[in-house]
């Protein structure tokens, strides 16, 4: 990682927090990984204010690449649950990928999908961050 641990802006983790302490109990499992490793992050996470955040962090509503080995990309907005619209590339920052790739920054590497089938993603490109922020 570029800066050492995971950099989240502070209306971003309180909003996370907010979500995290709403939605302790889940039957989706595959939602409930995807919570537990956003709850794991956040933990150990450096918060910073708006204007102390590097330009290059993801955070909601960023724009993102990323990039597989075989060089294909995917570029995806990181957007709040309720903005989710994955036909047009609005991917919740509760979903698996969201949850990966919120708080880092490019050039860091993922790893994507379940254990035995997952596949390693650069984040090629972190685009400015929406004039809409996610408001507490």
């Amino acid at each position: 990682m570029k800066y050492g641990s995971l950099v989240i802006e502070k209306n971003d983790y309180t909003v996370l927090k907010k979500y995290l302490n709403s939605n302790l109990y889940l039957v989706d499992y595959t939602h409930q990984d995807a919570l537990e490793m956003l709850d794991k992050n956040l933990e150990t996470a450096l918060v910073l204010s708006s204007e102390d955040m590097p330009n290059d962090i993801v955070r909601i509503n960023s724009t993102v690449t990323v990039s597989s080995i075989s060089n294909v990309d995917y570029t995806f907005q990181l957007v709040s649950l309720q903005d989710e619209d994955s036909p047009n590339q609005k991917i919740s920052v509760t979903s698996t990928m969201g949850a990966s790739v919120i708080g880092r920054s490019e050039d860091d590497v993922i790893n994507y999908g379940p254990p035995a089938d997952s596949i390693s993603l650069r984040i090629r490109k972190v685009g400015g961050v929406e004039a809409d922020r996610v408001e507490v």
